[in-house]
């Protein structure tokens, strides 16, 4: 059953991620990423670590994606680029470089050892138990599931603090500069520019008997 159940999530979290990328329509590739985050919260909880899973929900659906949505709306376009613009010469390095990231990521996933162990998780197909919560000496992975709030909390504040401080700060300047983008005036660059000068009409002069004056000077009263 929960073989079936991860093929499921799986499945519907590609489908997001994919209508993520081809999406032209950015408000709908930002509904389609929410979308994905969700199945990555709902993998966590099928793994059993449902801190990690409301982390992902509070920190990548309640912020990330919500900053997200705030830019493309703020930017006022929400159509995105004609794909047939792209160079075809970048479209086959690139599936080649998607390929060899997946192989790499399969590969790394597949054969790393837990702590503690000396086989990978592909040949192994129960979970490996803690330690009983009597005894004195318990080993990293036992602490770190008993604590995980507390170990998450420890290494943001600690081991990553400057890349925690440095991605809040890249996101505050992203919402700071489509609100930039948004209110600045668009200005049309194919628009031909007319001076200044040019613009302003002179003003003929009125003789002083009036219009029966301009009428006998003009070329058709000539």
């Amino acid at each position: 059953m929960l073989h079936f159940v991860f093929i499921v999530i799986s499945a519907l979290g590609l489908a997001a991620a994919l209508g993520t990328v081809l999406a032209r329509n950015l408000v709908r590739a930002g509904l389609y990423l929410v979308a994905f985050f969700f199945t990555v919260a709902c993998q966590f909880v099928l793994l059993e670590a449902e801190f990690l899973a409301a982390l992902q929900v509070l920190v990548y659906i309640g912020a990330v994606a919500i900053l997200l949505m705030f830019g493309i709306m703020l930017t006022r376009n929400i159509q995105g680029d004609d794909p047939s613009g792209t160079p075809s010469a970048w479209q086959l390095p690139g599936l080649v470089a998607g390929l060899c990231l997946f192989i790499v990521l399969a590969y790394g996933i597949a054969h790393q050892k837990p702590i503690g162990t000396e086989f990978s998780w592909a040949a192994n197909e129960v979970r490996p138990p803690l330690d009983a919560p009597s005894s004195k000496v318990q080993s990293p992975r036992t602490v770190a599931v008993n604590n995980m709030a507390k170990v998450v909390g420890d290494e943001l504040m600690t081991r990553y603090v400057i890349g925690f401080e440095v991605a809040g700060l890249l996101l505050t300047v992203a919402l700071v500069g489509a609100i930039a983008v948004a209110h600045r005036e668009e200005v049309d660059p194919s628009a031909p520019r007319i001076p200044a000068r040019a613009t302003q009409v002179p003003a003929s002069p009125i003789p002083a008997d009036g219009p029966a004056s301009i009428a006998a000077t003009s070329p058709s009263a000539r």
